[in-house]
């Protein structure tokens, strides 16, 4: 068998701080960091790093199969200010506003949008539009994902008090109803219902009140009593695992571990938020976040790369693992926001704040979470 050698990043911005709210003369937040967004492409080695966009000021976003365009969002940042969607032109740098919040096609570079409450598919190099599923005002779409080998697409739908789960053939268009149930509201945006397996073969969804699988070439389902959605690598040889205070990857056809890390007990949350793996093979990146036992209210986040022995970087730099500067201020946003699809480099965006400070009182809620309102 060859060397196992996953990469993972992992990073997390600092959740919470002491530091004093700046105010503008009528009482708002200052709008204060509204720096170009920057967009880093990395070898899967982690030995190498170059720029290659600074953007406008954005939150979040990801980025297209071919490295070419970033879907992107902006949050509001006062009550009634909402989160709206951009498309980017790396090549020739255009900024344009989308009509519903989107996802990229796991191979290509074709943009799936929410519109109105249905899901149009939006080719970017000539802007051709394509409704796969029709608004229908008291039944909107919910949410989708497309399958990895771009056959279907599954979607939630509105049905009154319940949710109704479709899968599209997206060759033809036909379109089955599969299940029924009462679904979960996502604690912010970017949290999927969905998961795919990478042979497209079964879908996980979440429900209220268990996570279930469709079998898709039997049709059949089963439940799961879950706590997060499962995580198998592009070839399938491997499976993320978390286990109490110890985090492997499962050797599927041995069933061996390999040990990713065994977590300190002077930490805590110290587990991988998101795994994204490589388009091809077994790497992986990852965001984590991880808490300072001597405070509980900072949360930190670090960048390390797995290779033969563990390492860690902060972010494009090595340190040690206790060594949390620079990125343990309160305004870092730097997010994992894909790979490219060779699987040889990943994708790295350094986004503008989402530290509840910079935001209106009246934009969070009792936690002091942003509370998002999407855009028209």
């Amino acid at each position: 068998m060859k060397r196992l050698i996953p990469v993972s990043v992992l990073v997390f911005a600092l959740l919470s701080s002491f530091l004093p709210r700046e105010l503008q003369a009528n009482g708002q937040p200052v709008q204060a960091n509204q720096e170009p967004s920057i967009i880093y492409q990395v070898a899967a080695d982690g030995k190498s790093k170059k720029i290659i966009a600074q953007m406008p000021y954005m939150h979040r976003g990801a980025i297209s199969p071919s490295g070419t365009y970033v879907y992107a969002e902006r949050i509001g940042y006062g009550k009634d200010d909402p989160t709206v969607p951009y498309l980017y032109s790396i090549p020739t740098k255009k900024l344009t506003q989308l009509s519903g919040f989107a996802k990229w096609s796991p191979k290509q570079d074709m943009l799936y949008l929410l519109e109105r409450g249905g899901i149009i598919r939006v080719n970017p190099r000539d802007g051709t539009k394509n409704v796969l599923v029709k608004a229908v005002p008291q039944n909107p779409v919910l949410d989708f994902a497309v399958s990895p080998d771009e056959q279907y697409m599954a979607y939630f739908q509105k049905n009154g008090t319940s949710t109704d789960l479709y899968l599209q053939h997206l060759p033809t268009g036909k379109t089955k109803r599969n299940d029924q149930f009462v679904s979960v509201t996502p604690a912010q945006r970017g949290q999927a219902p969905f998961y795919w397996m990478p042979t497209s073969k079964k879908l996980f969804y979440q429900t209220k009140d268990a996570y279930k699988e469709l079998d898709l070439p039997t049709g059949l389902k089963y439940v799961h009593q879950l706590g997060a959605f499962p995580s198998y690598s592009s070839d399938m040889k491997y499976r993320y695992m978390r286990v109490d205070q110890e985090e492997y990857l499962l050797d599927l056809t041995t069933g061996k571990k390999v040990i990713l890390q065994k977590q300190p007990q002077s930490m805590i949350e110290g587990n991988l938020q998101t795994i994204f793996w490589s388009p091809k093979g077994h790497r992986f990146a990852a965001e984590e976040a991880f808490r300072s036992s001597g405070n509980a209210r900072d949360v930190y986040m670090r960048l390390r790369l797995y290779s033969e022995a563990p390492r860690f970087l902060f972010p494009f730099g090595e340190g040690s693992a206790s060594q949390y500067n620079p990125y343990s201020d309160a305004r870092d946003n730097v997010r994992l926001i894909g790979w490219n699809k060779s699987g040889d480099s990943f994708y790295v965006a350094d986004w503008s704040s989402v530290h509840f400070t910079d935001f209106a009182a009246d934009k969070l809620d009792e936690l002091e979470r942003i509370v998002e309102k999407a855009g028209p």
